[in-house]
């Protein structure tokens, strides 16, 4: 079996080593878990009266029939988790490379707030609208858009992709572990440092502990140092009390899949009542399945320029992972019909899972550990969040370090480059959308090039991508 797997995989190959996969994919599994849980949290808000005025889960309110918040959210829940580890294992045993994939949060938040609340569109309308979406993502993948993307976005842009997703990252990472903070005006703080008592301090202090311990063992040679410094946080939590407590009643009820399993409506999308309101809600239609296919090309792309870049200048390894792009690409829209069939949002790409890269994986066996890790989530819902944030947002941190190597490759002599680029990395952590740091570039990227003389040296490509982010920033969830 050893041999199998080295030989299915191409461990040797990649220079990886099977210990090193096992090690990435369970480094990713904790790494983005939380994503994994807390789409069902977003989505659940789609439903009238499941939250309350202060945003809080009301759980024996009933949703539509006998169904109550707490049970709809055990379903979208164990949705989250199948939808996770059928794209993860799917993108491990057919592309062979070591990304974890899973509902997407940008797209989740776009369908309950713009596509739901905003628009009126029930959760099952929402479903088939992504699967439509995820019809037409295969579409572009076969045509090969990807390739066409890449030649058209310039090497500054794709750069700054890396440095702001590691932005992102590390951004994500100093939240969960409260070391900073927004308060009711917005203002960025940091963690009382003296508050000992307080759990916050106490996770902050936590996470500076093990980047410390992380950092040791990198600079020691010691492989696995992320994963190690991840196991040190979580043993500390116990006798800091920071292991946390869950809530088991809303996860003891008999689930009932069939709630979300292929209950799709396409009913209603379009309103054939009238010539004029027909024509708006087609259009309207077809706007929306733009975004969401925007969003989940980008989202992808994101995290492969980021671990290409990574892997390329770290290990020179980047050709085999660049030739299963379009494949990869394939694989996500597959996915998200999927997603969509099983009552979740949109199956993209974790970028997040640029910390197995991080930690050493190479192939599909990551992925494979990973989706494994996922599917036996399904019955262990209540206790992958019992593990403190702090153990977590190492990972994100360190991962978010070591990505912003690439930076030194951004050309910031010339100014009409460094500014989109800038716009690029700076706007991805700060609205934590890949999307809007991506439109910001692209959009300023032809206007500034326009300006100074340099249309011949812009893709054709790029002026349709231009107008066509412009359209998808008037969509984005504000």
């Amino acid at each position: 079996m050893k041999n199998f797997l080295k030989q299915y995989f191409r461990v040797d190959e990649q220079h990886s080593s099977l210990k090193n996969e096992v090690i990435a994919g369970i480094t990713n599994y904790f790494t983005v878990i939380y994503l994994v849980l807390l789409v069902p949290e977003i989505i659940i808000g789609v439903f009238p009266g499941a939250l309350d005025v202060n945003g809080e889960l009301v759980g024996e309110n009933f949703l539509y029939g006998e169904v109550t918040v707490n049970e709809m959210l055990v379903v979208l829940t164990e949705a989250s988790f199948i939808a996770a580890g059928i794209g993860t294992l799917l993108i491990g045993i057919f592309i062979n490379v070591p990304f974890a994939q899973g509902p997407s949060l940008a797209v989740g938040t776009f369908v309950t707030y713009t596509v739901c609340v905003n628009l009126g569109y029930t959760f099952n309308q929402a479903l088939a609208i992504i699967f439509i979406s995820g019809i037409c993502f295969f579409v572009l993948s076969i045509l090969g858009i990807e390739k066409k993307l890449h030649r058209a976005i310039p090497n500054n842009i794709k750069f700054a992709v890396t440095a702001g997703v590691g932005l992102f990252i590390a951004y994500t990472g100093l939240e969960k572990a409260h070391i900073i903070s927004n308060d009711k005006n917005s203002i960025i703080g940091i963690f009382d440092i003296m508050d000992f008592g307080n759990a916050y301090t106490k996770d902050a202090l936590l996470a500076l502990t093990g980047i410390v311990i992380i950092v040791v063992l990198l600079k020691k040679g010691f492989h696995g140092a992320i994963f190690a410094g991840k196991v040190i946080c979580i043993v500390l939590a116990i006798p800091l009390g920071l292991i946390k407590s869950v809530n088991f009643e809303k996860f003891e009820y008999t689930l009932s899949l069939s709630k979300t399993f292929f209950n799709l409506d396409f009913s209603g999308l379009i309103d054939t009542s009238d010539f004029s309101k027909g024509i708006f809600s087609f259009t309207t239609i077809v706007i929306l399945v733009f975004s969401i296919c925007i969003m989940n090309v980008f989202e992808t792309m994101s995290t492969l320029i980021a671990s290409k870049n990574f892997i390329k200048i770290s290990h020179e390894q980047n050709g085999y992972v660049k030739k299963r792009i379009p494949q990869i690409l394939e694989i996500d829209a597959v996915s998200s019909c999927v997603g969509s069939l099983v009552g979740s949002s949109t199956i993209s790409t974790y970028v997040e899972s640029t910390a197995g890269v991080v930690e050493g994986g190479r192939t599909g066996f990551t992925a494979v550990i990973t989706g494994i890790l996922f599917l036996l989530s399904v019955f262990l819902a209540p206790f992958v969040a019992v593990f403190p944030s702090s153990a977590t947002a190492t990972t994100l941190i360190m991962a978010g370090v070591m990505m912003m190597n690439v930076i030194k490759h951004i050309d910031f002599e010339d100014v009409a480059d460094a500014v989109p680029a800038f716009l690029t990395m700076f706007i991805i952590p700060v609205t934590k959308s890949l999307i809007a740091g991506i439109s910001f570039g692209i959009i300023f990227y032809v206007v500034i090039y326009l300006c100074v003389g340099r249309r011949k040296r812009i893709k054709g490509l790029l002026y349709i991508l231009a107008l066509m982010f412009t359209i998808t920033l008037m969509f984005l969830p504000k």
